[in-house]
């Protein structure tokens, strides 16, 4: 049975938009548009304790792969990727936010542990259906 397109864009679209616009919010009101840009092993070694950011990476990467299929999962790592952008890029008006470029690593992280699940899960499925197959 094969999925209209639609709906296998729909569930990374919808937690894409909900999820930067969490990162939007602010209830603590605005501020000038800031960004730390500094990048250190030491800022990277902090950024790099940030699970929630590694987690919802990873999550946010399976939906692509759906959205995309595993033939595209580069463009599934490039809007994943995009999307952490957008989450810094958002942050730097909101008081209480601090948008850091360094955040972007554990983003990248989770993106690179999720391809190598994906990766490995693919492998693992095609090489046990061809060896169903020839056993038959």
């Amino acid at each position: 049975m094969k999925v209209p397109r639609a709906l296998r864009v729909l569930p990374f679209t919808a937690l894409a938009l909900a999820s930067i616009w969490a990162a939007n919010r602010a209830p603590d009101g605005r501020r000038p548009p800031q960004m730390d840009f500094t990048v250190t092993p030491e800022a990277i070694a902090n950024a790099m304790t940030k699970m929630p950011h590694i987690a919802s990476m990873a999550m946010l990467f399976f939906l692509a792969v759906l959205a995309t299929g595993y033939s595209r999962i580069w463009l599934a790592a490039v809007l994943t990727f995009l999307v952490g952008v957008g989450w810094e890029l958002v942050q730097t008006t909101v008081v209480g936010h601090n948008p850091r470029l360094v955040d972007l690593f554990p983003n990248l992280a989770g993106i690179a542990v999720a391809w190598i699940v994906v990766s490995v899960s693919v492998f693992l499925w095609r090489s046990a259906r061809s060896s169903f197959a020839a056993s038959r």
